[in-house]
């Protein structure tokens, strides 16, 4: 039987949306086993067991494991598998707009918080497999390039609103923020030292307040 073209082409987006979901399903068991079992014990084959499909359809839909483990890191940063960039997304478009740079550091730090809710855990699963794997290796280095690159970006911003502290140096203050996103620090105080998100945000945005732009009032979301 021949189907007519609009047919056809309604069928796109049906299989369009099943495809997402077939993704989506494949990158969420990837995740949980490599956090439960870590990446090497991880096999594809489980992948597929864990998401209910069969191992060609997790090459086909995502690919081999150091392309499951990247999916798996860049969906936890920016909660979604959209293809929209962190820089680009409503929550850094308003650290970027608001005005007043303590204020922009407290919406930064709303932002870092729930990034680090989501990736601590595969974040700590990348870091343990860059040692012993030379392409997660590759894509570890390119990821701590990305940290420093936005981290500049947000110096850059604070800058920008004439906030930053007098005579502080801005690579300086990038290298600063990169260490205090790094996705490790939310896994140490709240994972492992029992820290509430709440109290590890306001940390790190009294911290960073202090250090970028000097003493004054810190401003707090909450």
């Amino acid at each position: 039987m021949r189907l007519m073209k609009s047919q056809v082409k309604g069928s796109f987006p049906l299989r369009t949306a099943k495809a997402a979901r077939t993704r989506q399903a494949v990158i969420g068991a990837a995740e949980r086993l490599f956090i439960a079992h870590g990446y090497v014990s991880t096999s594809v084959q489980d992948v597929a067991d864990a998401a209910g499909v069969s191992r060609a359809t997790v090459f086909n839909s995502v690919g081999g494991k150091p392309a499951l483990l990247r999916a798996c890191y860049d969906v936890a940063t920016v909660g979604d598998d959209e293809p929209a960039p962190l820089p680009q997304r409503p929550a850094m478009v308003a650290v970027r707009e608001e005005p007043d740079a303590r204020r922009s550091i407290a919406l930064y730090a709303e932002v870092i918080a729930g990034i680090g809710s989501r990736l601590s855990g595969i974040y700590e699963v990348f870091r343990a497999a860059a040692t012993t794997d030379r392409d997660i290796r590759r894509q570890w280095d390119q990821i701590q390039a990305e940290r420093l690159a936005g981290s500049r970006r947000f110096v850059d911003i604070l800058a920008a609103k004439g906030a930053l502290l007098p005579g502080l140096d801005p690579d300086a203050a990038g290298d600063v923020v990169w260490v205090y996103i790094d996705a490790s620090l939310y896994h140490r105080l709240v994972v492992e030292r029992g820290w509430s998100p709440e109290s590890f945000q306001d940390w790190f945005s009294r911290s960073l307040q202090a250090l970028l732009l000097g003493p004054g009032t810190e401003v707090d979301l909450r």
